[in-house]
């Protein structure tokens, strides 16, 4: 769960355990053993404080209240050990008692709900969340994040928009998660606006957190506004401010979807001379693509066969088939054809054997082409195109 750890959870349950026994009527024997608990837990004694929890939870049965305190040691207890299932199966023991005042439920209510958060276990959550927050007289402005979070995983975005929205505005230091999910919130009620200036924000209080750039970018492109998208990104590489693999071939990617492949085409090139990206078979493939969209056909078959030596595919195969087709290179475009065909992994194999066959005619090489023509015309929808090159064969 986001903004919550285990610890922040255990030290929480603790000081609001130390408040209700010091301030409610438990019986002296319980106080004076979950007082044993306490010293055991502040030196780290956790198994034999468990131990102890769990005989004295028998032990309190008639008793509500002192039944109630003891399950809610034991759920911290759990907590520190690792054991959510335990934690909440005494939480849910404790919160079994009858006659137990409303703000003791209510603060167990809220222990509940965290535990389940973190167990994802949002529906039960929203519903102790929620019960605990009915009650609540000061609560905290983490406490309201954590029933706004709840309230989002639930698909109640309206009640979450509010609750982070208070708690945001109640917390002189709010935590960058609780931006984050106020962002979402917005964005996934389509106000779009509003959710650009939370992410705008985010990035004026941390300029050099590339993350907020990338969440700009892909703000922009979930509108289909990819030049604002674009934009982003470059700000955050001038910066410095990405450098996985992954941001930089999507601004190269990008580059080519505006209408601008030349210079994504260059910016690819000189990483991969400078050696910022790796020299591998699918960003040469990538490389390819942009050089073949700017025009620039032969770099993009250099570029092609340089990917397609250092890993063969049948793609990349009949790419390049195509470019020398449409450049009538027929003895090439053949060549490359039936490379695509016996690398495989193609979406119209009966297809790339009828452009083969096509280029070997073409190329003046009738056996090869009538092998190529034949296995094409096995197709019922190519057959006519395939049987139409043979019939002017013979």
């Amino acid at each position: 769960m986001p903004g919550i750890t285990t610890r922040l959870i255990v030290i929480a349950g603790l000081l609001l355990l130390s408040a209700v026994v010091t301030a409610q009527s438990v019986s002296r024997q319980t106080f004076a053993r979950l007082q044993e608990v306490q010293e055991m837990m502040e030196t780290e004694q956790y198994e034999q404080a468990r131990a102890l929890l769990e005989t004295l939870s028998i032990e309190t049965q008639e008793n509500p209240y002192d039944f109630a305190l003891t399950n809610q040691y034991l759920a911290h207890v759990s907590v520190i050990l690792d054991d959510p299932a335990r934690a909440r199966s005494a939480l849910e023991a404790a919160l079994s008692s009858e006659e137990l005042p409303d703000d003791l439920v209510g603060d167990m209510s809220l222990f509940y709900g965290t535990v389940l958060l973190g167990e994802e276990e949002y529906e039960l959550a929203l519903d102790a969340l929620e019960r605990w927050y009915a009650v609540a007289r000061l609560p905290q402005p983490s406490q309201i994040f954590s029933l706004s979070y709840a309230n989002y995983q639930n698909g109640k975005l309206a009640r979450s928009e509010e609750l982070v929205d208070r708690a945001l505005g109640e917390s002189p230091e709010p935590q960058e998660s609780w931006f984050q999910l106020y962002y979402r919130v917005l964005f996934e009620q389509r106000k779009f606006d509003e959710a650009e200036v939370v992410l705008k924000g985010m990035i004026s209080r941390k300029p050099l957190d590339g993350t907020y750039w990338r969440m700009l970018a892909a703000h922009y492109f979930e509108l289909e506004d990819s030049g604002d998208g674009l934009a982003s990104l470059m700000i955050a590489y001038s910066n410095e401010l990405i450098e996985a693999d992954t941001d930089l071939r999507q601004i190269v990617s990008l580059w080519g979807y505006i209408d601008a492949p030349e210079k994504g085409a260059r910016m690819l090139e000189a990483w991969l001379e400078s050696g910022r990206l790796e020299t591998d078979a699918e960003t040469l493939k990538q490389l390819g693509n942009l050089w073949l969209m700017a025009r620039e056909r032969s770099k993009a078959v250099d570029t092609l066969e340089e990917a397609a030596s250092l890993e063969p595919d049948g793609k990349t195969y009949e790419m390049l088939g195509g470019i020398y087709f449409e450049d009538e290179s027929w003895d090439s475009a053949y060549v490359a054809y039936q490379n695509a065909i016996r690398q495989g992994d193609l979406e119209e194999p009966a297809r790339v054997s009828l452009l083969a066959g096509i280029s070997a005619f073409r190329a003046g090489n009738n056996e090869e082409a009538r092998a190529a023509l034949e296995l094409a015309a096995e197709d019922d929808e190519l057959r006519p195109q395939a049987e139409s090159v043979l019939g002017q064969m013979d």
